[in-house]
């Protein structure tokens, strides 16, 4: 299962996207990374130079590959949820939440790069064109299993909001690390713990390490699946986890 990401630019996706992936211990995917580096430019120049088309076909090519992959944080750009094929796929790999905000946030939080915004820059009036593509982007969003207005919250309370959603659909063994979080930051703290039911059964700097190190009985009953998880030092913020 993947935790995909979707919402209108300056909604938060890839800075929550990072967090909730630190949070998990899985890898955080950014499609618009993706695409930039397929297409070996920035993907204003793309968008200058070979039009929306082309991006969206890279788009798509990339949300087919990625997809196919388990246990990612995937943040999408904005429009992809938008493509039928995209949005399809999305929903299939896991569970989907749309961050939002209020058109004038998303302006004030864009205008800094507003050059970099292909879809806004050299627009007389941006802030009209935001209100547009939300509003041709509704019914699309509104398909997410879940919606979260970024607007008045702190990067942080927007992923507290984002782990109500999708925790009960992530392994179980993240309880443990919730009822311990205190005892686990000072004996594991800056490495990644294997997790499974009720206990630590192995730890290492790098997610791979810890699934070497971890002692998994091969009699596990499969609903026992083991979760690998940063835990961070102790004077980091909890809810970094």
């Amino acid at each position: 299962m993947n935790i995909v990401l979707i919402g209108f630019m300056g909604t938060g996706k890839t800075a929550v996207g990072k967090r909730l992936a630190k949070r998990l211990g899985w890898p955080l995917v950014d499609i618009d990374e993706q695409i930039e580096t397929s297409a070996q430019m920035p993907i204003g120049r793309l968008f200058e130079e070979r039009g929306e088309a082309v991006f969206r076909r890279l788009e798509r090519r990339i949300i087919s590959r990625v997809t196919r992959g388990d246990h990612q944080v995937i943040a999408t750009g904005g429009g992809a949820f938008v493509e039928p094929a995209s949005r399809a796929k999305l929903k299939g790999s896991g569970q989907v939440v749309c961050l939002t905000a209020r058109p004038r946030t998303i302006l004030e939080r864009v205008k800094p790069k507003l050059a970099m915004r292909p879809l806004l820059a050299r627009m007389a009036d941006p802030l009209a064109r935001i209100k547009t593509l939300l509003q041709q982007r509704a019914t699309a969003y509104a398909q997410a299993d879940a919606t979260v207005d970024t607007s008045d919250l702190t990067v942080d309370e927007v992923l507290e909001r984002v782990w109500r959603h999708i925790s009960p659909c992530v392994c179980k063994s993240w309880q443990y690390l919730v009822d311990h979080a205190a005892t686990l930051s000072h004996r594991y703290g800056g490495k990644y713990v294997v997790v499974c039911n009720d206990r630590v059964v192995g730890f290492g700097t790098t997610q791979l390490e810890a699934y070497r190190n971890a002692r998994l009985s091969r009699q596990r009953p499969a609903t026992t699946e083991p979760g690998i998880f940063y835990i961070p030092l102790p004077e980091e913020s909890l809810t970094a986890l």
